[in-house]
C-alpha cells in the first residue's frame, strides 16, 4: 500500500455529523458541570446545538472532533470515562500509536501498547489484566481486558473501549479488524444500544474477562503508517473511532464491499465474477482474503447483516419487508440467519 496522505484517504467522508452525536458529548459536559460555552467556543462553534434546534445538524467531523478532543481536556481523561478504572491523560494516544508505528507488525505493536497501558498503570491495586493471546492452532487472536475496581454494570464500557483500540489497529494495518467474538465481564445492560454500535455481532454477558477475538492472521499485517499520517489522523481521530471507522482503511475487503453494495434483491457476484472485476485471479484473491482474516461469503454475510440492522430500525418496515429486501424469499429463513448473525432475532433485535 503506498503511503499516501491521510487527508486523501478520507475524501468522500460525510460533510456533515448526526445531531444526536454531538448532543451526546453536551450531555456529558453538562453532566460533568462543564462551562459549556467556553468549550463550544474552543472547538469552533458558533452556536450552541441544544439551545438552537435548526442548526443542530451543522457540525462537521472536524467540528465534532475538536469538541471530543476539548471534552477531553476539561475532564482530563482522552477516553471520556470509557476505561473508568483509571483516567487517561490527553495526549496518552498519540504517545502510544508512536511507540506502534516502529512495530514493524501489528502483534508486535499491539504487544508494545499492552506494555505502555501496563506501565501507565502499574499502581493499580488489583494490577490490570490486559492480555494478547494467541490461541494454540494460531487461527484466533483475543485481546482481553478487565477493569479492575469496576462496577459490574460499568465493564460493557470496557469492552467497548477494546472495540475502539481495535478500529485504531485497523488503520494502522490498512484492513478491517473483524470481530469474531466478544464478551464482557457485566450483565446485559437494559439498552444495548451502545454495545451494538460497537459489536452487531453476539456478545457473550458474565464471562470473567472483557474480550474480543478476531483472525490472527491480521497480527501478521504490516504497519502501514508512517507519523505524517498520525498527525492526519489526530485531528479526526474521534469522529473516526467513534462513528465512521469504516473511512479509516483501506484493503480488498472494502473494495468488495463498495462491489456488493446495498440492493440485496439483486444477484450478488460470484467469486468467478469478482475476480474479473477486480482484476486478479482466483488465487490472488484468496490469498489476500485469506491474509486479512476473512472470506468472500463473510464479507457477504456481513454486508446483509449491516443492511438489516440499519432497515429494522425503520419502524415503518415490517420484518417480512426487511427480509424481501435482503433477498430472502422465506422469512423464517431471514430470522435464522439474524440470529445467527446477530445472537437475537429480528424481533428481540428492534
Amino acid at each position: 500500500m503506498s503511503r499516501r496522505s491521510f487527508a486523501a484517504e478520507s475524501e468522500g467522508m460525510p460533510s456533515r455529523v448526526p445531531a444526536a452525536l454531538t448532543r451526546s458529548l453536551l450531555a456529558l459536559m453538562a453532566a460533568n458541570g462543564l462551562p459549556r460555552d467556553r468549550v463550544l467556543a474552543r472547538a469552533g462553534f458558533a452556536h450552541d446545538p441544544l439551545r438552537d434546534q435548526a442548526l443542530t445538524d451543522s457540525a462537521t467531523p472536524a467540528q465534532y472532533s475538536r469538541l471530543c478532543s476539548a471534552l477531553c481536556r476539561q475532564l482530563g481523561d482522552e477516553t471520556l470515562g470509557t476505561m473508568p478504572d483509571a483516567t487517561t491523560p490527553p495526549g496518552t494516544l498519540r504517545l502510544v500509536a508512536l511507540s506502534m508505528l516502529g512495530g514493524g507488525t501489528l502483534g508486535v505493536a499491539m504487544q508494545r501498547a499492552i506494555e505502555f497501558n501496563a506501565c501507565c498503570r502499574a499502581r493499580q491495586h488489583p494490577p490490570v489484566q490486559n492480555r494478547l493471546l494467541v490461541h494454540a492452532d494460531a487461527r484466533e487472536a483475543t485481546l482481553s481486558y478487565l477493569g479492575s475496581g469496576v462496577a459490574a454494570t460499568l465493564q460493557h464500557r470496557v469492552l467497548a473501549g477494546l472495540a475502539i483500540w481495535l478500529r485504531f489497529c485497523s488503520w494502522l494495518i490498512g484492513q478491517e479488524i473483524d470481530i469474531t467474538r466478544a464478551s464482557c465481564a457485566g450483565p446485559r445492560p437494559d439498552n444495548s444500544d451502545a454495545l451494538r454500535h460497537f459489536f452487531p455481532g453476539p456478545v457473550e454477558f458474565g464471562a470473567r474477562v472483557n474480550a474480543v477475538s478476531f483472525s490472527a492472521r491480521h497480527l501478521e499485517a504490516a504497519i502501514q503508517r508512517n507519523e505524517q499520517q498520525l498527525a492526519e489522523f489526530m485531528v479526526l481521530a474521534p469522529y473516526f473511532l467513534l462513528h465512521a471507522h469504516e473511512a479509516c482503511h483501506s484493503s480488498i475487503s472494502r473494495r468488495i464491499r463498495g462491489i456488493i453494495g446495498d440492493d440485496f434483491q439483486r444477484e450478488l457476484p460470484s467469486f468467478e465474477e469478482l475476480t474479473v472485476l477486480l482484476n486478479m485471479s482466483a488465487r490472488t484473491l484468496r490469498r489476500r482474503l485469506e491474509s486479512e482474516g476473512t472470506s468472500y461469503q463473510r464479507i457477504k454475510d456481513k454486508a446483509r447483516r449491516d443492511r438489516a440492522i440499519s432497515l429494522l430500525r425503520n419502524p415503518e418496515l415490517s420484518v417480512c419487508e426487511v427480509a424481501d429486501a435482503l433477498g430472502f424469499s422465506d422469512p423464517s429463513a431471514f430470522h435464522r440467519s439474524f440470529k445467527k448473525w446477530t445472537g437475537q432475532s429480528p424481533g428481540a433485535f428492534r
